[in-house]
């Protein structure tokens, strides 16, 4: 995770950690997409989305499967996830704490790679 840091320029925030410590991505097999993606995705979603115009404030660790990337606050203490939506240019929708997101769009899902 250090290496996607220095590339970033920034820390990653403890939730983000808490998902790549058990692996690296998420991969959802019914629906044939990265939930959570692989680290070296992250870093390249990310850089492509902040020129883009994903507030600098929000990290971008995966998608709903229609490219509209889960984020969490890079200032905010809480492990809140949003879900960015590219069309409005603003999120879309809070979908909780970690937990809660992980309950909705991580279990039962798929398989991890």
């Amino acid at each position: 995770m250090t290496g996607a840091e220095a590339v970033l320029a920034v820390s990653l925030p403890a939730p983000v950690r808490g998902l790549y410590r058990e692996s690296d991505g998420h991969y959802d097999r019914d629906g044939q997409w990265f939930v959570v993606w692989p680290v070296s995705r992250l870093i390249e979603e990310n850089l492509a989305a902040w020129d883009r115009g994903l507030p600098r404030t929000l990290l971008a660790f995966g998608d709903d499967g229609t490219g509209n990337p889960f984020c969490v606050g890079l200032d905010d203490a809480s492990d809140a996830v949003v879900r960015w939506n590219w069309m409005d240019a603003d999120v879309e929708s809070h979908e909780g704490s970690m937990a809660e997101f992980r309950g909705k769009w991580l279990l039962g899902s798929g398989d991890t790679p």
